[in-house]
């Protein structure tokens, strides 16, 4: 196999990150990135790597001796267009054969028959894109399989709604060039994949990232089968900087305050309302006042008599450019006075998470326990750092039993004037 290229790759990602135009700087922000290295040599299951979940049968049924998603260096991650590599130390994630069939040998499956179908997908932990638009996801693979993305190939899939649904126009097939000629056997050559998320990922708290592999145990297959490495997802640097945004009721008003600083070329700030929290239309707007670098400006917003059942807001920033980024979104519930509050509580798509939306009127923290009816403690979270609004928090059930629990949630370093607040939840877990 090829070595890697001499680049470091720490480097090799500060260049894409940061982009150099006619006019100055253009400066993009990491939404969120993974790089897969875990210090594994191979044979480490992708379900045991940072909240990585794996689908089985997922577009059909895999064999009794199905290939696998692996997270180690048996695939080294090269820098693009390096060639691929075995372990030097830059983990990957990719799809090797079973263990019990030849074992995590990099992206190198097994395609002998019918027991090695494999129909399996890589999905991601919950990415919150909320505060972000214009988003771009991006990362470096190698891939090859038949023409049409029919079978032997790898797809990347996105989900919008937390892994409950992967709707076919956000499949992507991925194909990448050779080291050599294309023929089965030669190594692939890593590429950067480059997308700009659809609207629907702007804003955002439920995206998931999914990489599905299919082989359909004919006996003819192509290696190298498929490789991640590097993913990320990003979005432009607005010349300003949220530092806090919440809302209260005055009588029949709802009234919004928020504070920015670094505030540069900021033309003016747009108010959103609904009543649910998706399809928002504006309400108002609030001229920027333009006041640099230095220091914290304060604004404020009343939208008059609109009080009359549970509303969420948000604020598009935008900018002399025309670019735009949103804010975290808040609520008022018409009587309801307490720092913190749930809204969303509910099993995951495939019955082994916890999902509940946590509302807080300002920046604090929160304790999340789980116990069992006899009042032991099966799963305790480290103290959460909560931002006025929506904060989704995940709970992993997936090597607890079936059967009743109660999830408690302890409000901490609450803001001035309110009250400690404990919310408990019963919720019978089903696998």
């Amino acid at each position: 196999m090829l070595s890697k290229p001499s680049i470091p790759k720490n480097l090799a990602l500060l260049l894409l990150f940061t982009t150099f135009t006619i006019s100055g700087w253009s400066q993009v922000s990491t939404i969120w990135s993974v790089n897969f290295n875990n210090g594994c040599a191979n044979d480490c299951i992708a379900s045991s790597y940072a909240g990585w979940t794996i689908l089985n049968n997922d577009g059909g049924v895999s064999g009794g001796s199905a290939n696998n998603w692996f997270v180690s260096c048996a695939e080294e991650g090269v820098v693009p267009p390096g060639c691929g590599s075995s372990c030097i130390g830059d983990a990957s994630l990719h799809i090797g054969a079973d263990p019990g069939s030849g074992g995590d040998m990099g992206a190198s499956f097994n395609e002998t028959g019918a027991a090695n179908a494999t129909f399996k997908t890589a999905v991601s932990p919950t990415v919150s894109t909320v505060g972000y638009n214009t988003n771009t996801l991006a990362f470096d693979f190698i891939a090859f399989g038949s023409a049409g993305c029919s079978d032997d190939r790898a797809q990347l899939r996105l989900s919008t709604d937390n892994g409950s649904t992967w709707p076919v126009g956000f499949q992507y097939c991925l194909t990448s060039v050779c080291c050599g000629a294309c023929n089965g056997y030669s190594q692939g050559q890593w590429t950067t994949y480059t997308l700009a998320l659809p609207a629907a990922f702007n804003n955002n708290p439920n995206v998931r990232i999914g990489f599905n592999w299919r082989n359909n145990g004919n006996g003819s297959g192509t290696d190298p089968s498929v490789a991640i490495d590097d993913v990320r997802i990003t979005s432009p640097i607005l010349p300003v900087q949220l530092l806090n945004f919440q809302v209260r009721q005055q009588g029949l008003d709802a009234k919004l305050d928020w504070a920015v600083t670094a505030e540069t070329q900021v033309l003016r700030y747009e108010i959103e309302r609904s009543t649910a929290p998706q399809d928002f239309r504006k309400v108002g707007s609030v001229a920027a006042r333009g006041a640099g670098n230095n220091g914290t400006t304060d604004y404020n917003y009343r939208d008059v008599g609109a009080v009359s059942g549970t509303l969420y807001y948000r604020l598009k920033m935008v900018d002399q450019n025309g670019s735009s980024n949103y804010s975290n979104i808040v609520r008022v519930v018409p009587g309801l006075n307490d720092a913190l509050s749930i809204s969303g509580f509910s099993q995951g798509a495939y019955q082994n998470t916890l999902e509940i939306d946590l509302w807080a009127v300002d920046a604090m923290t929160a304790n999340v326990e789980v116990h069992d009816l006899q009042g032991r403690l099966v799963i305790s979270l480290p103290s959460q750092n909560l931002v006025s609004g929506k904060n989704p928090v995940r709970l992993d059930l997936s090597e607890k039993a079936a059967g009743a629990y109660i999830v408690t949630v302890k409000s901490q370093k609450l803001p001035s004037g309110y009250a400690p607040v404990v919310i408990s939840r019963k919720f019978v877990m089903a696998h």
